[in-house]
């Protein structure tokens, strides 16, 4: 006797390619209960162009989506083949994550104040994440699916107030927001791109949206950006012609303040609204690359301008004065190094995606950068960021700011051994980028 697969759900293939999705709600909803002739084709009452996951997303990105799109079943795909399904109920029965709830209330809280008094919730799971000894990738990308989740409550709260949106816009955000790399620190970077029939009217409109969200978004901790790197900046809503013109001037031209601008710039994701124009603005930024290479020499030259603090005689360089005296700062002169790295590495074969370690693989897989290389600067960034997040841990724990200046004195001969390790790869990255992208 065979086995029969039972099912509530099929998936919809057209020329090789997954078109859409039925499920036997859809049959009652759609079919019987509106009297659909069974002779009509499928694809009349399929739900089109569905959303997937693949194999290796996280369980909080697939809760995530269901969540936000309020569906049911989710087609996990590889290599354009279906080979399993994920429902709600395996959700519930499975995996009952704190950070799923929170998400769940995120998406329906009333107001700003509502959505402030979750902030120790959003603490309270990233202690658990970072005493749990989660992956520090994982740890980005969980923090980063409850910060989208505070922007689209925000902007949706922003429209109810103010009404529909005059014209098609994207919230997009960047940083480490857009490279799934948040944390408890992260502060915000948005900015709006609005259709190209914007009027002045239309502005108006979207500066009063923007305000609402940035200042929403401070009141929920996520501190507002002290260079001003928000939609809530005229200079950060403009029409997508416009942001087409900064990234072409930004290439053209890579002076100090250009690539302060696209440092910021050079990661955006969409987090609302039409998803085509960030989709329209990477095009730009690698076709205007590709008709000057020497960008690349100039990211490489400010990448290269800061050293890891490893002095002679292999001793760690501390701060000299101000506040932080005698402590490392390992943002500043590793985290951040590292990120340069791979934003170098990750536009030379252009790459669409926005997180360090993606860009890293799909240099190494073009050849780029070598195993070894890629091996090392990867175990280099996990350990820096882990030793980071633990640190904050131990901050949050004792009700103190937490903060990337680590005291010498608080950690053992093995963390100084691996930090210096760390600092020894970056520091050779460094130099193999001077030597493949350097002055043309």
């Amino acid at each position: 006797m065979r086995n029969v697969l039972r099912t509530s759900c099929a998936v919809i293939y057209k020329d090789n390619n997954i078109v859409g999705l039925i499920t036997d709600r859809d049959m009652t909803k759609r079919v019987i209960a509106d009297g659909v002739s069974v002779d009509q084709p499928i694809e009349d009452v399929m739900t089109a162009s569905p959303h997937i996951i693949k194999p290796d997303d996280l369980v909080l990105h697939a809760a995530s989506l269901m969540m936000q799109y309020n569906i049911r079943n989710l087609p996990v795909v590889k290599d354009n083949k279906v080979i399993g399904l994920l429902t709600t109920t395996h959700l519930v029965q499975n995996h009952r994550m704190q950070a799923i709830f929170l998400i769940d209330k995120i998406k329906y809280a009333g107001s700003t104040s509502v959505l402030a008094s979750f902030t120790p919730e959003r603490q309270a799971i990233f202690e658990a994440l970072v005493e749990g000894k989660v992956a520090p990738e994982t740890i980005g990308k969980v923090m980063t699916m409850i910060m989208d989740a505070y922007n689209r409550r925000l902007i949706q709260i922003a429209i109810d107030k103010l009404g529909p949106p005059p014209c098609e816009f994207s919230w997009i955000v960047a940083g480490s927001h857009a490279r799934n790399e948040a944390h408890m620190l992260s502060d915000q970077d948005n900015a709006i791109v609005l259709a190209d029939s914007a009027t002045d009217n239309d502005k108006i409109y979207f500066k009063h949206l923007a305000n609402l969200v940035t200042h929403g978004l401070d009141s929920c901790h996520y501190s507002l950006c002290s260079g001003n790197y928000m939609a809530s900046t005229p200079k950060w809503c403009q029409t997508v012609s416009i942001w087409k013109a900064y990234y072409k001037k930004w290439v053209a031209n890579p002076e100090y303040e250009c690539l302060l601008n696209i440092s910021v710039f050079l990661e955006i994701r969409t987090i609302y609204g039409n998803a085509d124009y960030e989709t329209e603005l990477r095009n730009e930024l690698h076709s205007n690359i590709k008709n000057n290479r020497e960008f690349l020499s100039s990211l490489v030259k400010d990448a290269v301008n800061t050293n890891p603090p490893l002095g002679i005689f292999n001793k760690l360089v501390l701060e000299k004065s101000g506040e932080n005296k005698k402590t490392l700062d390992v943002k500043k002169y590793a985290i951040n190094l590292i990120i340069d790295l791979a934003r170098i590495y990750g536009l030379a074969v252009e790459c669409d995606l926005s997180a360090t370690d993606e860009r890293f693989k799909a240099a190494n897989e073009k050849g780029v950068l070598s195993d070894d290389s890629f091996k090392n600067i990867l175990g280099a960034y996990k350990f820096i960021l882990s030793f980071r997040f633990n640190h904050q841990l131990v901050a949050l724990k004792q009700g103190e700011e937490p903060n990337n200046n680590i005291n010498p004195d608080h950690f053992g001969s093995f963390e100084r051994k691996h930090l210096k390790d760390a600092f020894r790869i970056i520091a050779d990255l460094q130099e193999a980028a001077k030597v493949r992208f350097g002055s043309r």
